[in-house]
């Protein structure tokens, strides 16, 4: 496999300036292009694919009808099914987080199966932007714990989700979130972690062009964001959804990673909720080039969801999910996985 240090990689400036130039105005002020560390010119393929541990989250958690597995596995997993990297569950890791002995044993099992400890995806909900300054510096010490783990595990940085004061007006969650994302930057910055912004949750926390607001006015080189396929819902009692493809649109300037979401397959292995090809030729060309993860959910449940765009074929188990997200990213990305 090829292990590259993603922190080796610079960011292929020429590129990017020519995909924020044609993004509107809207994305023109970011044409600093120290947002993504993984965008660089490098040598090796321009694209390596991690798996995301929430894959396996009905093994990890027991669910009815699925062998339970022992979340120190998921190197040794990931391994066995190809993968170059992998991002952790907070929620999976639990309490084991903040044990030394469970993380020594990840990363020799991650070193055994040959995969790199990526991210850990730091699912608290304790609001960076909270609108008490008070509050807000307490909350941001709760995540210093996590950006520990991360640093022990080798890990280039940390998911987080992107939540303020839902009562107050956009403009002014927007710089509460910069607020505390520059404090909790100052722990980062020491650990040599990036802090990765993913649409998670709903209304403005999944708004792809909100995010990138506060990335823009942390104007930091290690913020940025993680543009997932998926994550798009806009208001759960509706069941109303902002565009998926606008939304990753407006991330990928500052994308430091890809999340290519998944839920269900047409016959011809197509996902059914996101065009794939019409994401991966944003990506490809946005400049991008770097790590894009892959995390099958698991089929879609009941109404409420967003629209489907193909007939799904039948339901897939976690390992035959992730699989068949892999196989749709290397049909899609073709040539430029081997340059």
């Amino acid at each position: 496999m090829n292990q590259t240090d993603p922190h080796d990689m610079r960011t292929s400036n020429l590129k990017r300036r020519r995909f924020l130039r044609n993004s509107g105005a809207t994305l023109a002020a970011a044409a600093t292009l120290h947002f993504n560390s993984y965008a660089a010119e490098k040598k090796g393929p321009r694209f390596q694919f991690s798996l995301g541990q929430w894959t396996f989250h009905r093994a990890f958690r027991g669910a009815p009808g699925v062998s339970r597995r022992d979340p120190l596995e998921f190197p040794t997993m990931a391994g066995e099914l190809g993968f170059e990297g992998i991002d952790y569950s907070g929620i999976l890791l639990g309490n084991d987080h903040a044990n030394p002995k469970k993380i020594a044993e990840l990363n020799r099992r991650a070193a055994d199966a040959g995969v790199q400890n990526l991210l850990i995806l730091v699912d608290l909900h304790d609001a960076l932007g909270a609108a008490d300054a008070d509050q807000r510096k307490s909350n941001v010490l709760k995540y210093v714990p996590w950006l520990e783990t991360a640093a022990a595990l080798g890990c280039t940085g940390v998911r987080l989700n992107p939540i303020s004061d839902p009562g107050l007006a956009a403009e002014e969650q927007a710089r509460l979130l910069a607020d505390g994302t520059s404090q909790l930057l100052r722990h980062a910055e020491k650990l040599k972690l990036d802090l990765l912004f993913e649409n998670h949750g709903e209304g403005l926390r999944t708004n792809g062009a909100w995010i990138a607001s506060v990335v823009k006015q942390v104007d930091h080189s290690r913020c940025g964001t993680l543009p997932d396929f998926g994550n798009f819902q806009k208001d759960r009692a509706s069941g109303t959804f902002h565009d998926r493809y606008a939304g990753v649109a407006a991330m990928l300037p500052f994308a430091k990673g890809i999340c290519a979401k998944s839920h269900d397959f047409d016959a011809n292995g197509e996902e059914c909720y996101s065009d794939y090809g019409r994401m991966l030729k944003m990506i490809k060309d946005s400049g991008y080039r770097g790590w894009i993860e892959v995390e099958y959910e698991g089929p879609h449940q009941g109404p409420g969801g967003p629209a489907r765009e193909r007939v799904p074929a039948g339901r897939l188990g976690e390992k035959e999910g992730a699989l068949a997200t892999k196989k749709l990213l290397q049909k899609h990305l073709g040539a430029d996985l081997k340059k």
